[in-house]
């Protein structure tokens, strides 16, 4: 699978502060606009719910009514404010982590290492099918973690295989076992070290010997001693005729 493009923050202020400069950006967007559903539909209902009332009251009492207009401006201040919140949430995710980066007066950093995710659940309501947006469900390990939920995400079908490809690059997702690899120092790995042993009789030929595999681990078996050379007879010089004490002749231990 194919390395998910990187994604530039130069600009960004807000992420910039959050990012470590050994992290490359995966993933970076706002959440969806439909997160601003509720406090629109809220602002509209308040609105015209004085209107009605306004206008239904009598005459009499309708300086007193037209008090209900605060509650209008407040949920207008509440909508601004939600909208002001949603400039500064940001849905990230790095070759290292995922992070939810959300509030306005208190800053929070919700952050899930990619090496601790064993499970990512995506759900599209029929409204995020109509409006295009879903939700993620992060699982690690039965652990309860900062960040387990995103909702409203924007191109969720999109944004679910860019984290796929990122999260099964991930080193923790990978096979238990390591692959084959140069070891430390740049020394080639060696085999498993072998050692035959025999033993030569009489004075022919060597004969064919079994090997004995021994199994060695670790560093190299030093060289095997090699064998003694036989011993020789001392020779002692014989002084009987002239020139024999020139040749020498086996040791006698009852000389004459």
């Amino acid at each position: 699978m194919q390395p998910a493009p990187r994604v530039s923050i130069r600009g960004n202020h807000d992420l910039r502060r959050y990012i470590l400069p050994t992290e490359q950006v995966v993933v970076a967007t706002r959440l969806h606009w439909a997160a601003l559903l509720e406090p629109v539909a809220t602002t509209v209902g308040v609105f015209l719910l004085v209107a009605v009332v306004v206008k239904a009251v009598p005459l009499s009492v309708e300086p007193l009514a037209e008090w209900l207009w605060i509650v209008w401006f407040a949920a207008l201040g509440r909508l601004g404010f939600r909208w002001l919140e949603w400039r500064h949430q940001w849905f990230v995710s790095t070759d290292k982590r995922l992070l939810l980066l959300y509030g306005l007066v208190i800053h929070k950093v919700a952050m899930m290492p990619l090496t601790k995710v064993t499970d990512m659940g995506y759900t599209r309501t029929p409204g995020g099918q109509l409006l295009g947006y879903g939700r993620f469900v992060m699982e690690s390990a039965g652990q309860d973690q900062a960040l387990r939920q995103i909702d409203y995400v924007p191109q969720p079908d999109q944004t679910y295989r860019t984290l796929c490809a990122e999260i099964f690059r991930a080193p923790g997702a990978r096979a238990d076992k390591p692959e084959p690899g140069p070891v430390p120092g740049g020394a080639t790995p060696r085999p498993p070290v072998v050692i035959v042993r025999g033993r030569a009789l009489g004075d022919g030929p060597r004969p064919t010997t079994q090997p004995i595999p021994v199994p060695v681990s670790g560093s190299e078996v030093p060289p095997a001693a090699p064998p003694a050379a036989p011993a020789v007879a001392p020779v002692t010089p014989h002084w009987d005729t002239p020139g024999d004490w020139q040749r020498p002749r086996p040791y006698d231990p009852n000389p004459r």
